[in-house]
């Protein structure tokens, strides 16, 4: 009986928000079928990738990046000087966040990671604040995540 395989396509709705993987390793366990990769490297490749989306994060995208920094609502409201309740309408999609504070926020998440001068720059050229301000209501990005590379590669 075959204990490994590969499957082509599969969404994976474990982090709360859709991913697309690709060539995905399987391996059964108790008779199930269940992705065979790193989930630690899976959600920072994740996180990588929501920073330098080109558009308006979602609300289930920013809880991602909440939960991700282990913080709480609340925390993740101080850190920004807004209240829960503001966090709880971002991640309800009740309020659309200011451009300039999701680029502050994208910005925190690279410090967070401890990313090098170079990449701060990076990332505040490559962000456009009018991409940012374009409503993404009613659009789903769904991240597509090359899972037979080690490391886990977005594919474009």
């Amino acid at each position: 009986m075959k204990k490994n395989k590969k499957t082509k396509t599969f969404i994976y709705k474990g982090l709360g928000i859709p991913i697309k993987l690709v060539n995905v390793p399987m391996k059964k366990a108790a008779g199930v079928w269940c992705i065979d990769i790193n989930m630690n490297k899976l959600m920072r490749v994740v996180l990588d990738a929501l920073i330098r989306k080109p558009t308006a994060l979602t609300g289930e995208e920013l809880r991602y990046i909440r939960k991700y920094l282990e913080m709480t609502m609340a925390e993740f409201g101080a850190a920004f000087g807004v209240s829960h309740v503001a966090v709880l309408k971002w991640e309800g999609k009740q309020n659309r966040i200011s451009p300039a504070l999701e680029l502050c926020i994208r910005l925190y998440i690279l410090n967070y990671l401890r990313a090098k001068d170079r990449e701060f720059r990076l990332l505040y050229n490559e962000l456009s604040l009018s991409q940012l301000s374009e409503s993404s209501k009613g659009k789903i990005h769904i991240l597509t995540v090359n899972a037979a590379t080690e490391d886990l590669k977005i594919a474009l």
